[in-house]
């Protein structure tokens, strides 16, 4: 191996006595450079626009000549040129490193280099990547091929396709997959050509890393590699700081030797390097070696190794999989929600929240602020700051009407953790709704993000005049009382009409015994309950250590960590049991969970008591691994701890819970007292299912005020 030159990079004038050296090395080599006359030299040193080396001699050993292009706000490298006594001892590589520091302003930096001279490897070293081949201009007409490097700036179009990807499904797919777009009519190409279906367009985005473009720029039929250039321009494509890649891909070659997985091609390495990098959390392949690491990856890296085949089945789960990952929750550890007052920098809010992409204006924007802050006693105000009290979140309530919350202004930072961040003030709006027993939340902010109206949206508001309504009556009623109680909200006003129609539906004796729809009808209407509905209803005793993090803040007070942070974000969550003693809870079944928080002597209050209500999701029984992969970004759960409940049997089964809009009673119902209400000494250490009549009757006592 050749050693490196340690070489000094220095900007020249036309007053350098080294630009004489720097005219006849570009004369030596102008078959390879180009003509390049001793006057333009002269004008480009006067421009300051030529970097040479020097050796420890201080002597001119190379230079890179290069022009910037204002109105593409590019650079572009004209000469490039070592002396031949340096070539290979990373010359290039030091000129190439300085102009990109020198020039970060730029978008990036481009160059045109002949396809037969055979340095396409180089480039591909120096971190540029092929965008497209251009007829030369000499006589033979030879291909140039267009190279670039990225310095990563967010343009107008990129920060556009940010936006789209915010809500979708966003998954890297490797060299093998695209290759084999609209390829031959093989299995292969089928399951990869079945990634572009319609109607996957509106959920799944897919990416492509640089490593692509390097690919194709091999293929030697010309007109095979234009078709699959112009295929990987309708891509979105990747973009990840240099040195973060280098970060993980170093990471990712500590990891690979330790799992005995040798040959992995290093092109597929380096791609999994940019996704990480980038904070992708999916990676479509076939390959047998990087699926056989699928766990190990994700436990290092958070990314989730899938083929397309078992992205498309599980495309649901995945959706919900890459709102929670653990990726997005890197380094909010410290997150606060702080009430916004007069002495809060209004201008750190302006700059985070002004919603400038969709037509707000700033003035406007620092008004409404102004009127909140100004006005404590009519709104409140929140912002959640991260542990450098940068702002991720701002949410402003106005608490004028008695019948309903409304939220002002709803505001998210774009990033990996904007769509929990949203769904989490949603959340909290309704809680705090109906805390205060108003009947509606209602959305008047008019410069919503996509990503806060996708998960309005999902909360079942409704669109209105001025903006999105949602029914939260903070009651639980028969079927009957419940649709008297919403004809009459129905009355407040003409917007309120949807009402009515949930109303009609609980009037109607076929639909109140379907539990389909009175479970979607308790989910529209959170926290009511139909305490009628046939509705499956189960006492499931837990330990405290999982309460804690699951749900109960006040048992979480006790430790000397609390809760996970991340867990705080989370709406929907997993509760992990043996299958055994189930109380009748068995695949399929959907309804309602009352916890009963088991006694513990590491935890000296909170405990022996029924605190909290959760919506039943859904129930599945598999085996300890499988299960483990499917929900691991929903809980706090390790796989050991689910190999404990299955006694260290790997081919038991055991049990998942999936649950969601978990509601904290503020008045917690003993042991005693549940003994009372179900009329026997029960001691709750099992699953059970109890009646519509003792739901009710625990429910109004958890809940009333």
């Amino acid at each position: 191996m050749t050693e490196e030159t340690q070489v000094t990079i220095e900007e020249i004038d036309e007053t350098s006595p080294h630009l004489e050296t720097v005219i006849a090395l570009g004369d030596a080599n102008k078959k390879t450079l180009g003509f390049f006359t001793e006057g333009a030299f002269r004008e480009s040193a006067r421009d300051r626009v030529i970097l040479i080396a020097l050796n420890p001699q201080k002597n001119c050993i190379g230079y890179l000549l290069y022009r910037p292009v204002r109105r593409r706000n590019i650079i572009v490298i004209v000469h490039l040129c070592v002396d031949p006594a340096y070539r290979g001892r990373g010359v290039t590589k030091q000129l190439v490193n300085s102009l990109s520091q020198k020039t970060q302003n730029f978008y990036g930096i481009q160059l045109k280099c002949r396809r037969d001279y055979g340095i396409d490897r180089m480039w591909e070293t120096l971190g540029f990547i092929p965008l497209n081949d251009r007829p030369g201009r000499s006589k033979e007409g030879k291909l140039l091929t267009v190279w670039w490097l990225d310095h990563g700036h967010p343009t107008i179009f990129s920060q556009a396709a940010a936006q789209q990807l915010e809500s979708k499904i966003c998954a890297v797919i490797d060299t093998s997959i695209f290759l084999e777009l609209h390829g031959n009519e093989d299995i292969a190409s089928a399951e990869s050509d079945s990634l572009l279906a319609d109607w996957l367009q509106d959920y799944l985005e897919l990416c492509i890393t640089d490593e692509i473009f390097k690919a194709i720029n091999a293929i030697s039929d010309v007109h095979l590699r234009k078709r699959k250039r112009l295929l990987g321009d309708t891509f979105t494509k990747i973009h990840c700081d240099r040195q973060a890649f280098e970060t993980k891909f170093k990471s990712l070659n500590r990891l690979i030797p330790t799992i005995n997985l040798h040959e992995i091609n290093e092109a597929l390495v380096r791609q999994l390097a940019q996704a990480i990098a980038a904070d992708y959390l999916i990676f479509l392949t076939r390959d047998p070696k990087i699926l056989a690491l699928a766990d190990a990856l994700y436990e290092n890296f958070s990314l989730a190794i899938m083929t397309p085949t078992d992205l498309i089945v599980k495309l649901d789960d995945v959706r919900r999989d890459t709102q929670y990952q653990p990726i997005r929750f890197v380094g909010i550890q410290n997150l606060t929600i702080q009430l916004i007052d007069s002495k809060f920098d209004k201008l750190l809010l302006t700059n985070c929240f002004h919603a400038v992409d969709r037509a707000e204006k700033i003035a406007d924007f620092q008004r409404n602020m102004r009127q909140i802050i100004a006005n404590p006693d009519k709104f409140k105000c929140h912002v959640i700051l991260d542990s450098e009290n940068q702002p991720l979140a701002l949410i402003a309530y106005c608490q004028h009407k008695y019948h309903e919350l409304e939220v002002t202004m709803l505001r998210v930072k774009r990033g990996g953790l904007a769509a929990a961040l949203a769904r989490y003030l949603l959340f909290h709006s309704i809680s705090v709704s109906v805390k205060e027993d108003r009947q509606f939340t209602r959305i008047i902010d008019q410069h919503l993000d996509e990503i806060v109206i996708q998960a309005i949206q999902e909360d079942a508001f409704v669109r209105v005049k001025n903006g999105y309504l949602k029914a939260n009556p903070p009651v639980a009623e028969t079927a009957a009382d419940m649709s008297q109680k919403l004809a009459n909200l129905a009355k407040i006003g003409e917007e309120y009409n949807f009402c009515m129609k949930i109303a009609e539906t609980l009037n109607t004796p076929e639909l109140i015994q379907d539990i389909g729809t009175m479970a979607e009808l308790e989910r529209c209407l959170w926290p009511a309950k139909i305490i009628d509905a046939d509705l499956p209803t189960f006492m499931i005793p837990i330990q405290p250590r999982w309460a804690k993090d699951l749900f109960d803040e006040e048992l979480a007070k006790q430790c000397l960590f609390g809760s996970k942070i991340e867990l705080a974000l989370k709406r929907e969550l997993v509760y992990y049991k043996s299958k055994s003693a189930n109380g009748g809870l068995r695949p399929g079944v959907i309804g309602r969970i009352l916890w009963y928080v088991s006694s513990n002597s590491s935890f000296t209050l909170g405990t022996k008591e029924v605190k909290a209500c959760s919506r039943l999701e859904e129930v599945i029984i598999d085996k300890p691994e499988k299960l483990y992969r499917q929900f691991r970004s929903l809980g706090v759960y390790e796989l050991k701890d689910l190999m404990t409940i299955a006694k260290d049997e790997p081919n038991a089964d055991i049990m998942a819970l999936r649950f969601s809009h978990t509601q904290l009673f503020p008045n917690r119902l003993t042991l005693k007292r549940i003994q009372g209400i179900l009329g026997n000494k029960t001691t709750v250490q099992s699953v059970f299912r109890i009646s519509k009549n003792n739901f009710g009757i625990i429910y109004k006592e958890g809940t009333e005020t």
